[in-house]
């Protein structure tokens, strides 16, 4: 007889000898002892744990049979390549057919879920009412596939995943019964890469067994499966926490030239801390030398390898689409080795704090100079005011010069002395309020295009509305204005943006006076249209178009 491997060599032929099941094994022991069987059953999980194997023993245990490949009343189907309506048809004509030795017959579904969507229909009826001789039990890895009204109609039972301590004690098992000597180190990695499937375990044990020639030593396993053990993940760790760039990197190439693969790696990597994870929390007791490695570094703390584990999880999404990972994975380690010698969180929060109160007293200053405006955010409006009032300081004398011009000569000399007055201002007064008796009708005048040009940067919509703008009375509460040849349009939208004019004047004033806007005369029609005209024509490119075809202005 030729070799026969391992997984189908150690099949389990009893409900004792299926692993890490207990809870489904005992319960189909109950239902057979008190004979409460299910006409339906649907058996789900991963891989490899046991679905088929529980089924096959279930249908031997149910007609008391040895042998389940002698009896013609026990049926297997995989549903993977018999997935059409004509195969479940043929089915349902079987099903009639009534057992030939033993007491049921029974139909073993694998892989249920590749079932077509007309499949399932024609199943649905029978799988409902069946005779009371026949019996179905579906296996499938993918129970969500299923449509509701077939997992309604059956029995559920959830396989679990095998952990690896289950694993590790079959693979022991079997390497004593094969009289072979092992190291538990290796038997470990194996059980860690078969990922909760016994099959893929005995599937990797076999192909150990085939490198090694007698014993099973931990760099054969190494090896064969392209896995590394946790003391080469916690010496690599180590120097990251130690910010040996260099050393790290050397490791990992030659990790990866010795064949393991960078997604194992990575996958590998992550599972190591984890596992660390749990011993510094406690939930665990760990191994020996990764608690002792963690006794002499307490500065590492649980956030640290948080931290490096989101940042390998972000890695592993990305490297399937990666044509250089290699290349990547080595800045993924530089990254790792410089993550600012794992700064606390806490620390970060703090700043944040720090940073957010602030902002609190700068936005509580700027509130105190502009406390009635809806804008509190501008915290730098001061400065920015002021910059406007130096570049634009020769228009507002030209103005002033010909204010004054228009005025007698002892007001003109008035005017000289207060303009003195404001140029010798020290900065220490510019941050202080000013009094509402400090403050007359020809200060506003002289800051009047500053206030504009600051409401421009606000609200460019109102400040165009304001060019034709006169100041005509200022008290210790209020300054009044006039707006003249404005529609009721014009005045209303000026009235709704009271606050961002109000707000000007109180900034560029260093003052707290309410606002108060007159409406000032009225243009004519005729006025207002020739006004509009002239301004077109001086429009310059209304003048440039006329320069170079030589036009002129006919009406």
């Amino acid at each position: 007889m030729g070799y026969k491997v391992l997984a189908l060599k150690w099949r389990p032929q009893s409900f004792d000898q299926v692993i890490g099941q207990g809870h489904i094994t005992q319960a189909l022991s109950n239902a057979i002892k008190f004979d409460r069987i299910s006409h339906a059953f649907t058996f789900s999980g991963p891989r490899g744990v046991g679905k088929t194997t529980t089924a096959r023993i279930l249908a031997q245990k149910l007609n008391n049979i040895e042998d389940i490949n002698s009896s013609f009343d026990i049926i297997e189907m995989d549903a993977a390549s018999n997935r059409g309506i004509d195969e479940i048809r043929s089915l349902r004509e079987n099903v009639s057919v009534a057992p030939a030795h033993g007491k049921y017959k029974i139909y073993i579904i694998d892989e249920v879920h590749m079932l077509t969507k007309e499949a399932f229909n024609a199943l649905l009826k029978t799988l409902e009412e069946p005779p009371d001789y026949t019996i179905f039990i579906l296996a499938t890895t993918d129970p969500y596939k299923m449509p509701a009204t077939i997992l309604s109609r059956t029995q559920r039972y959830d396989f679990r995943r095998l952990t690896i301590n289950d694993i590790k004690k079959q693979l022991v098992i079997i390497l004593e019964s094969e009289k072979k000597e092992f190291n538990t180190i290796g038997l470990e990695l194996i059980a860690r890469k078969a990922d909760g499937s016994m099959r893929d375990a005995l599937g990797y044990l076999d192909q150990v067994m085939n490198y090694c020639k007698d014993d099973i030593d931990l760099e054969s396993v190494q090896k064969t499966l392209g896995v590394i053990s946790d003391e080469a993940y916690l010496g690599i760790f180590n120097n990251i926490c130690q910010n040996n760039v260099g050393e790290v990197i050397q490791v990992v190439n030659d990790i990866i030239m010795e064949g393991v693969s960078i997604y194992d790696f990575i996958i590998g990597f992550n599972t190591f801390l984890r596992r660390l994870l749990h011993s510094m929390i406690g939930s665990d007791g760990g191994c020996d030398f990764i608690n002792e490695w963690l006794d002499n570094n307490k500065q590492v703390t649980q956030i640290d390898v948080i931290r490096i584990m989101e940042l390998i999880f972000q890695f592993e999404l990305k490297i399937k689409l990666l044509d250089q990972s290699d290349l990547a994975l080595e800045l993924l380690m530089v990254k790792l080795c410089n993550l600012d010698n794992f700064s606390n969180i806490s620390d970060i929060i703090d700043s944040l704090d720090v940073d957010e109160n602030d902002n609190k007293n700068s936005q509580k200053v700027a509130s105190e100079s502009y406390e009635n405006s809806k804008n509190t955010t501008e915290t730098s409006t001061t400065s920015t005011a002021k910059n406007d009032k130096s570049m634009k300081s020769d228009k507002n004398r030209e103005k002033v010069e010909n204010t004054k011009n228009d005025l007698p000569v002892e007001q003109q000399e008035q005017e000289e002395e207060k303009q003195k007055e404001a140029h010798t201002h020290n900065s220490s007064d510019i941050v202080k309020k000013n009094d509402g008796n400090l403050l007359d009708k020809q200060k506003v005048i002289l800051e009047i295009q500053n206030i504009v040009n600051y409401i421009d940067e606000k609200n460019s919509k109102i400040a165009a509305l304001l060019s034709d703008i006169e100041i005509t009375n200022v008290t210790k509460v209020d300054i009044s204005l006039k707006v003249n040849n404005i529609s009721d349009f014009i005045y209303d939208t000026l009235i709704n943006g009271i606050d961002i004019i109000k707000g000007a004047f109180n900034v560029i004033l260093k003052t707290n006076h309410n606002i108060v806007i007159d409406r000032g005369s009225a243009m004519k029609k005729e006025d207002l249209k020739n006004k509009n005209k002239t301004k077109d024509e001086e429009h310059p490119l209304f003048m440039d178009f006329l320069e170079k075809f030589d036009g002129e202005i006919l009406r």
